[in-house]
């Protein structure tokens, strides 16, 4: 997630924080202010949801609607008041599968998209005028496409410059490759494989969608796929396979969980829990080459970046690290926040 510079030096943003106890020590969804002048994090409020494990705002930052990663999967949207200093349930829906873990906006307006990791379900959830969640309109049950294996459906993305929704399958070694109908349903219209036992977790693609990059959590790499184009023997859409790429430098068990493109779509970023290290790629070769590497807060779920500034959510570190990207190589900004079992970060748009 890409934020442009705000005018004020102050940015909103929003974490999602594990609760239960046999997940984590957080309080839910914490709203907090961060002064991009002197680099501090100061709270502002805390609205207790269980198990809050993404958040996504609405386009124009009034509304933060929130994944829980329960059994059922609950969908939780938040009022948040324009300075950020508290928040208000505007709606919450129960959902069908379980294990809630990503959203993203549909390719149909007023519908979201939401995965279920632990039952492997894509579900569709319609939006009212307000924003609120009322209702399901669709389910995917992707655990049917092999039933030899189980799915675990981590994100969902629209890939930029497409009418497709990726959702990338850890259990499956798939991105499934979706369109949506004007009604809001979904049906599967293609996939990418990922190497046997790779485990892909994350996905980001450049602004057409010529190369999507894959962060894959059980082999600890990275792989490029490139996108062809369609012929009378292909028409549906289809992604050639680079050589995986090791996602940190360092030695021993990686298992990589966030990865984005940078706002120029000349480096990639990626987060190594093991290593406990966030890198970041040179895309100006053939082949993503490795330029900068930095130590984090234990086991880095996500990252977020505000500016030149990246904040990292050191899930079991419990704590936000606050970084800085010069263009060439990454660097810490500050001193870390205090943020137990944070697992997600939204700077408000």
């Amino acid at each position: 997630m890409t934020v442009s510079a705000p005018s004020a030096p102050t940015a909103v943003i929003a974490t999602g924080a594990y609760t239960s106890a046999s997940r984590g020590r957080g309080r839910g969804v914490t709203l907090w202010a961060l002064n991009r002048a002197d680099l501090t994090m100061r709270e502002l409020a805390t609205v207790e949801l269980e198990d809050p494990s993404f958040l996504l705002w609405s386009e124009d930052g009034t509304l933060l609607h929130v994944v829980q990663e329960t059994s059922p999967t609950r969908l939780t949207t938040l009022r948040v008041a324009a300075d950020g200093a508290g928040a208000e349930v505007l709606g919450d829906l129960e959902l069908t599968g379980s294990g809630g873990c990503h959203a993203a906006p549909g390719l149909r307006e007023g519908t979201l998209v939401v995965t279920d990791y632990a039952s492997g379900h894509v579900e569709v959830v319609r939006l009212d005028e307000e924003g609120r969640p009322v209702a399901v309109l669709d389910v995917c049950d992707q655990d049917s496409y092999r039933p030899a294996r189980e799915g675990h459906p981590h994100q969902a993305v629209v890939l930029p410059g497409t009418e497709l929704l990726a959702v990338s399958d850890l259990g499956m070694d798939r991105v499934y490759l979706y369109k949506q109908d004007p009604a809001g349903t979904i049906d599967l219209t293609g996939e990418i494989s990922a190497p046997r036992f790779s485990g892909p977790r994350h996905l980001a693609a450049d602004h057409e969608s010529r190369t999507v990059y894959v962060a894959c959590e059980l082999s600890g790499q990275i792989v490029d796929f490139t996108r062809i184009e369609a012929t009378a023997e292909q028409p549906g859409p289809a992604f050639s396979a680079g050589r995986p790429l090791r996602a940190s430098g360092r030695d021993g068990e990686n298992r990589p969980s966030h990865i984005e493109v940078s706002r120029h779509e000349n480096h990639l970023f990626v987060a190594n829990r093991g290593p406990n290290t966030i890198s970041a790629f040179s895309l100006g070769m053939m082949r993503p080459e490795l330029v900068s590497e930095i130590e984090v807060g234990a086991e880095p779920r996500h990252f977020a970046r505000v500016a030149e500034l990246m904040l990292v959510a050191a899930q079991e570190g419990d704590r936000i690290d606050v970084l800085r990207w010069d263009g060439m190589r990454l660097g810490t900004a500050a001193d870390p926040v205090p943020a137990p079992s944070v697992a997600c970060i939204a700077p408000r748009p």
